[in-house]
């Protein structure tokens, strides 16, 4: 009751941010706007907004988790106002400093996706898809990509999923400069798979992958490990 409590009070104050925000927007006072996403920061969960920027995804988790309290709810709240301060910056024309903010609110919706207790009343799903869009011009990082892949599994888009992750695939085995991450990712490939082998043809239909694909693509995997075996270190 408490924690459910707790996060309606954020979902509230989050949404009447929201609505502030858009207005200024609209009438055109993005540094204003700015001020705003700042003093949200701090009036929801006490952070300088400075810090945020600074802090790693993965440091900006553990610090939102310290209570124990509402993480996946928090972490999609964070992202939510990283997204809108990254369409500020590009009002702004700061476009280095917006595709960073851009990138960190999609890394942390991503993560909050993977969560158990990860909310529902938030599209995140809308979310990753429109800061994909933000994003289509660069180049994703490894790590976000990583996430990605898995949440795309997750998600039952498995052809999505495997594009993705034999992208990684060919990044690794090209570069063998961190062979123990290759080694790990053949390995969640070979587990992705294995897992799709069980499940019913339509479940893989709709995913658009269909069963004799996953059949060669886990071929390919055992032999680049297979491959990656015979080489040694």
């Amino acid at each position: 009751m408490f924690r459910n409590d707790y996060v309606m009070r954020l979902i509230e104050q989050f949404g009447n941010a929201l609505g502030v925000l858009l207005g200024l927007k609209k009438q055109m006072k993005p540094q204003e706007a700015m001020e705003l996403v700042g003093e949200t920061y701090k009036r929801l969960f006490g952070l300088n907004p400075n810090l945020i920027r600074a802090l790693s995804e993965r440091d900006l988790t553990d610090l939102l988790n310290r209570d124990g309290e509402a993480t996946a709810e928090k972490m999609l709240i964070v992202a939510g106002l990283i997204k809108e301060e990254a369409d500020l910056c590009a009002i702004l024309e700061r476009p280095d400093e917006a595709y960073r903010l851009n990138l960190k609110a999609l890394n942390l919706t991503l993560m909050a996706a993977g969560e158990n207790d990860a909310a529902e009343w938030l599209d995140v799903h809308g979310q990753v898809e429109e800061l994909l869009t933000r994003l289509s011009g660069y180049e994703l990082p490894a790590e976000t990509k990583q996430l990605l892949w898995t949440y795309y599994d997750s998600v039952g888009r498995f052809a999505d999923a495997e594009d993705i992750l034999f992208d990684l695939l060919d990044r690794y085995g090209a570069d063998r400069a961190d062979q123990a991450a290759y080694e790990q990712l053949l390995e969640q490939a070979e587990q992705f798979y294995e897992r799709l082998l069980i499940l019913d043809e339509d479940a893989l239909e709709a995913g658009r992958l269909p069963l004799d694909e996953v059949q060669d693509s886990l071929e390919e995997v055992k032999a680049r490990a297979s491959e990656l075996d015979r080489d040694g270190p």
